[in-house]
């Protein structure tokens, strides 16, 4: 009985570390230039975009995307919170929502973090399309952020490619 257990867990880490390896490897800790030279959030734009592992869990995997936004106003600006969707290959991988505020100066940039958990389903089905892929996973977020600018809340959708 207790060999069993061995093997199950024996094959559990096994299983693990196949797929944790070529994530961090490949697909995820490596930073994409956006394909697009630049996407409006408002007025704000996003100029570049990088995905990375944050950790591993029973649940899934921690993903963080990370955003270069430039604000080309005169005025300043403060992103309250965001919900959005992400979309690897065109598939949904998971939601998230991010309650940090970030302060935007007038005429500057400022990198916005958007953690988001993928499920082992999920992840599975990214990996597979990596490999499809020939090594080459599009990351899509969507969604709608609270911008205060000079005390006027505004509720703006956005979206950012990258890969």
């Amino acid at each position: 009985m207790s060999s069993r257990r061995e093997n199950s867990a024996y094959f559990a880490l096994l299983l693990i570390i196949a797929i944790a390896v070529p994530l961090y490897t490949y697909g995820f800790r490596s930073s994409h230039p956006s394909i697009s030279p630049e996407y409006v959030i408002g007025d704000f734009q996003v100029r570049s975009t990088s995905v990375q592992i944050t950790g591993t869990g029973l649940g899934g995997l921690g993903v963080s995307f990370k955003a270069l936004v430039y604000n080309p106003n005169v005025l300043g600006g403060t992103l309250d919170s965001a919900n959005y969707s992400v979309y690897a290959n065109g598939h949904f991988v998971g939601t998230g929502h991010t309650s940090t505020a970030y302060e935007v100066s007038p005429d500057s940039s400022q990198t916005f973090v958007f953690p988001v958990s993928v499920g082992w389903g999920s992840t599975f089905e990214t990996i597979g399309s990596y490999v499809v892929g020939l090594g080459s996973i599009s990351w899509k977020v969507d969604g709608n952020a609270s911008i205060e600018i000079n005390g006027i809340t505004l509720f703006v959708p956005f979206a950012f490619t990258t890969g």
